[in-house]
Protein backbone atom coordinates (compact mmCIF):
# COMPACT_ATOMS: atom_id res chain seq x y z
CA UNK A 1 0.00 0.00 0.00
CA UNK A 2 1.22 3.50 -0.85
CA UNK A 3 2.07 5.63 2.18
CA UNK A 4 2.00 9.41 1.96
CA UNK A 5 4.40 11.01 4.43
CA UNK A 6 4.65 14.78 4.40
CA UNK A 7 5.48 17.36 7.03
CA UNK A 8 3.28 20.00 5.45
CA UNK A 9 0.15 20.65 3.40
CA UNK A 10 0.25 22.66 0.18
CA UNK A 11 -1.90 25.79 0.63
CA UNK A 12 -1.00 27.70 -2.53
CA UNK A 13 1.34 28.38 -5.41
CA UNK A 14 2.92 31.78 -6.02
CA UNK A 15 1.92 32.83 -9.50
CA UNK A 16 3.66 36.18 -9.97
CA UNK A 17 4.84 39.40 -8.31
CA UNK A 18 2.28 42.07 -7.50
CA UNK A 19 3.66 45.59 -7.62
CA UNK A 20 7.19 46.69 -6.73
CA UNK A 21 7.28 46.27 -2.93
CA UNK A 22 7.74 42.47 -2.80
CA UNK A 23 4.10 41.38 -2.75
CA UNK A 24 3.10 38.22 -4.64
CA UNK A 25 -0.11 36.75 -6.03
CA UNK A 26 -0.76 33.29 -4.60
CA UNK A 27 -3.23 30.84 -6.16
CA UNK A 28 -5.11 29.23 -3.28
CA UNK A 29 -5.22 25.47 -2.88
CA UNK A 30 -6.74 25.48 0.60
CA UNK A 31 -10.31 25.53 1.81
CA UNK A 32 -9.18 27.72 4.73
CA UNK A 33 -7.80 30.94 3.19
CA UNK A 34 -8.98 33.01 6.17
CA UNK A 35 -6.42 31.26 8.38
CA UNK A 36 -3.58 32.86 6.42
CA UNK A 37 -3.08 36.11 8.31
CA UNK A 38 -0.27 38.46 9.34
CA UNK A 39 2.24 36.55 11.46
CA UNK A 40 1.40 33.14 9.99
CA UNK A 41 4.44 30.94 9.38
CA UNK A 42 4.39 29.32 5.97
CA UNK A 43 7.10 27.37 4.19
CA UNK A 44 8.55 27.20 0.69
CA UNK A 45 9.26 23.45 0.94
CA UNK A 46 7.44 20.25 2.00
CA UNK A 47 9.89 19.49 4.80
CA UNK A 48 9.28 22.88 6.45
CA UNK A 49 12.89 24.04 6.41
CA UNK A 50 12.50 27.30 4.43
CA UNK A 51 10.23 29.43 6.62
CA UNK A 52 8.41 32.53 5.42
CA UNK A 53 6.49 34.77 7.81
CA UNK A 54 3.44 36.51 6.39
CA UNK A 55 3.87 40.27 6.85
CA UNK A 56 0.61 41.25 5.16
CA UNK A 57 -2.36 39.75 3.32
CA UNK A 58 -4.91 41.25 0.95
CA UNK A 59 -7.92 39.33 -0.28
CA UNK A 60 -8.03 39.61 -4.06
CA UNK A 61 -11.45 40.74 -5.32
CA UNK A 62 -12.83 40.30 -8.81
CA UNK A 63 -14.41 43.26 -10.59
CA UNK A 64 -17.76 42.06 -9.22
CA UNK A 65 -16.44 42.42 -5.67
CA UNK A 66 -16.52 38.66 -5.08
CA UNK A 67 -13.55 36.91 -3.53
CA UNK A 68 -11.29 35.08 -5.99
CA UNK A 69 -8.99 32.10 -5.60
CA UNK A 70 -6.00 34.40 -5.01
CA UNK A 71 -4.33 36.16 -2.11
CA UNK A 72 -1.88 39.03 -2.38
CA UNK A 73 0.79 38.24 0.19
CA UNK A 74 3.78 40.17 1.49
CA UNK A 75 6.41 37.89 3.07
CA UNK A 76 8.90 39.25 5.58
CA UNK A 77 12.28 39.84 3.88
CA UNK A 78 10.86 39.97 0.35
CA UNK A 79 11.01 43.71 -0.25
CA UNK A 80 11.28 44.29 -3.99
CA UNK A 81 9.92 43.00 -7.28
CA UNK A 82 13.11 41.07 -8.13
CA UNK A 83 12.91 39.08 -4.88
CA UNK A 84 9.20 38.49 -5.46
CA UNK A 85 9.92 37.32 -9.03
CA UNK A 86 12.33 34.68 -7.68
CA UNK A 87 9.35 33.07 -5.90
CA UNK A 88 7.31 32.56 -9.10
CA UNK A 89 5.81 29.01 -9.28
CA UNK A 90 6.93 28.23 -5.72
CA UNK A 91 4.66 26.01 -3.63
CA UNK A 92 3.63 27.46 -0.27
CA UNK A 93 3.10 25.00 2.58
CA UNK A 94 1.69 25.06 6.11
CA UNK A 95 3.12 22.68 8.69
CA UNK A 96 0.66 19.98 9.68
CA UNK A 97 0.67 20.97 13.36
CA UNK A 98 -0.39 24.50 12.36
CA UNK A 99 -3.18 23.32 10.07
CA UNK A 100 -6.78 24.09 11.08
CA UNK A 101 -8.53 21.44 13.17
CA UNK A 102 -10.99 19.25 11.35
CA UNK A 103 -14.43 18.26 12.59
CA UNK A 104 -15.64 14.68 12.92
CA UNK A 105 -15.93 12.94 9.52
CA UNK A 106 -13.77 15.59 7.83
CA UNK A 107 -10.40 14.80 6.27
CA UNK A 108 -7.70 16.42 4.19
CA UNK A 109 -7.81 15.70 0.48
CA UNK A 110 -4.25 14.39 0.43
CA UNK A 111 -5.12 11.93 3.22
CA UNK A 112 -7.21 9.85 0.81
CA UNK A 113 -4.57 9.62 -1.91
CA UNK A 114 -3.25 6.08 -1.75
CA UNK A 115 -6.38 4.66 -0.09
CA UNK A 116 -7.73 1.34 -1.37
CA UNK A 117 -11.21 1.48 -2.92
CA UNK A 118 -13.72 -1.37 -2.55
CA UNK A 119 -17.26 -2.07 -3.71
CA UNK A 120 -20.02 -2.49 -1.12
CA UNK A 121 -19.32 -6.26 -1.28
CA UNK A 122 -15.66 -5.57 -0.36
CA UNK A 123 -14.35 -6.38 -3.82
CA UNK A 124 -11.11 -4.48 -4.47
CA UNK A 125 -11.48 -1.84 -7.22
CA UNK A 126 -8.21 0.11 -7.15
CA UNK A 127 -6.12 2.83 -5.52
CA UNK A 128 -6.88 6.55 -5.22
CA UNK A 129 -4.33 8.41 -7.34
CA UNK A 130 -5.69 11.95 -7.10
CA UNK A 131 -8.64 14.13 -6.15
CA UNK A 132 -10.00 16.61 -8.68
CA UNK A 133 -11.74 19.68 -7.32
CA UNK A 134 -14.82 20.77 -9.24
CA UNK A 135 -17.41 23.44 -8.50
CA UNK A 136 -20.21 20.96 -7.82
CA UNK A 137 -18.19 18.33 -5.93
CA UNK A 138 -14.78 16.73 -5.76
CA UNK A 139 -14.03 13.55 -7.72
CA UNK A 140 -11.79 10.76 -6.49
CA UNK A 141 -9.52 9.53 -9.30
CA UNK A 142 -9.07 5.78 -8.93
CA UNK A 143 -6.62 3.69 -10.92
CA UNK A 144 -8.59 0.48 -11.41
CA UNK A 145 -6.63 -2.62 -10.44
CA UNK A 146 -9.52 -4.94 -9.63
CA UNK A 147 -9.50 -8.34 -11.24
CA UNK A 148 -12.30 -10.27 -12.92
CA UNK A 149 -14.74 -9.45 -10.11
CA UNK A 150 -14.92 -5.78 -11.18
CA UNK A 151 -16.69 -4.90 -14.43
CA UNK A 152 -14.21 -2.59 -16.16
CA UNK A 153 -15.84 -2.70 -19.61
CA UNK A 154 -17.13 0.86 -19.38
CA UNK A 155 -14.06 2.31 -17.63
CA UNK A 156 -11.73 4.21 -19.97
CA UNK A 157 -7.94 3.80 -19.58
CA UNK A 158 -8.37 2.03 -16.21
CA UNK A 159 -9.28 5.35 -14.55
CA UNK A 160 -12.51 5.70 -12.60
CA UNK A 161 -13.86 9.07 -11.45
CA UNK A 162 -16.04 8.82 -8.36
CA UNK A 163 -17.96 11.89 -7.16
CA UNK A 164 -17.45 12.47 -3.44
CA UNK A 165 -21.15 12.49 -2.63
CA UNK A 166 -23.38 10.21 -0.55
CA UNK A 167 -24.86 8.56 -3.68
CA UNK A 168 -21.52 6.84 -4.38
CA UNK A 169 -19.47 6.79 -1.17
CA UNK A 170 -20.53 4.66 1.80
CA UNK A 171 -17.48 5.21 4.01
CA UNK A 172 -14.07 6.86 4.00
CA UNK A 173 -11.86 5.28 6.66
CA UNK A 174 -8.64 7.29 6.79
CA UNK A 175 -7.17 5.26 9.68
CA UNK A 176 -7.41 1.99 7.71
CA UNK A 177 -6.76 3.70 4.32
CA UNK A 178 -9.99 2.28 2.87
CA UNK A 179 -12.91 3.72 0.90
CA UNK A 180 -16.11 1.69 0.52
CA UNK A 181 -18.42 2.54 -2.38
CA UNK A 182 -22.20 2.31 -2.45
CA UNK A 183 -21.98 1.84 -6.21
CA UNK A 184 -19.66 2.42 -9.12
CA UNK A 185 -20.82 5.43 -11.16
CA UNK A 186 -23.00 4.29 -14.03
CA UNK A 187 -21.43 6.79 -16.43
CA UNK A 188 -17.94 5.42 -15.95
Amino acid sequence: MLEINVDARLVGIISRPHGVKGEVMMTLLTDYPNTIIKGTSLFFDKKCTIEAEVEGVKRSKAITGESTGFLIIKFKGINDRRSAESLRDTGVFRSMQNSPSLKKNQFWTDDIIGCSVYTGNLIFVGIVKDVEKNKANDNIVVEVEGGEDVDTSSIKDNILYIPVIKDYIRDIDIKNRKIILKKIPEYA
